[in-house]
């Protein structure tokens, strides 16, 4: 990998990884749950993290580089160092790391703040993804961020209405 810039297929390994951390954060989260609203809402989202992973999956399958931009403008190199920057942030934590903080999460307050925090990671990534693709599959794209968009005004409107 440069050391700064990404090719299409690095951006696609790291939004598989993303989805895949998600997945498995959520299927441990919902077995910590206390409650079973929790857990169902845990259970829906790792059901969304794998249906996303796939998407990845097969989008690496068909496009090849020609169809990536290589560069993002009109910032280019700040795009490109804010993405990697975020893949060294906790949505890349190792699997057994995340398996860990989901079994070690203290609470249920915790926990949904916890899972905001990997839905707002995804975002920010995804947005700045969404530069480097473009035609049909930036539609695909904007579907897949406002399915993050709607997992996090889940999470947001549970923490509410349990925690005020």
């Amino acid at each position: 990998m440069d050391p700064v810039h990404f090719s299409g297929k690095e951006l696609l390994d790291m939004a598989i990884r993303i989805e895949e951390n998600g997945e498995r954060f959520y299927n441990v989260a919902a077995e910590a749950a206390r409650t079973e609203k929790l857990a169902d809402l845990f259970n829906f989202l790792a059901g969304e993290e794998k249906k996303h992973a796939s998407y990845f999956i097969g989008l690496k399958k068909q496009l090849t580089e020609p169809h990536m931009r290589t560069v993002f403008e009109p910032y280019a190199e700040e795009a490109l160092l804010y993405l990697k920057s975020i893949a060294n942030t906790k949505i890349f934590t190792s699997s057994e790391a995340l398996e860990r903080l989901a079994m070690e999460v203290g609470d249920e307050k915790a926990a949904i703040d916890y899972a905001i925090d990997m839905e707002k990671d995804s975002l920010l990534f995804y947005y700045e993804f969404m530069k480097g693709v473009r035609g049909s599959d930036q539609e695909v794209l904007e579907k897949l961020i406002q399915a993050e968009k709607e997992h996090l005004k889940k999470l947001k409107d549970l923490r509410g209405e349990l925690f005020g």
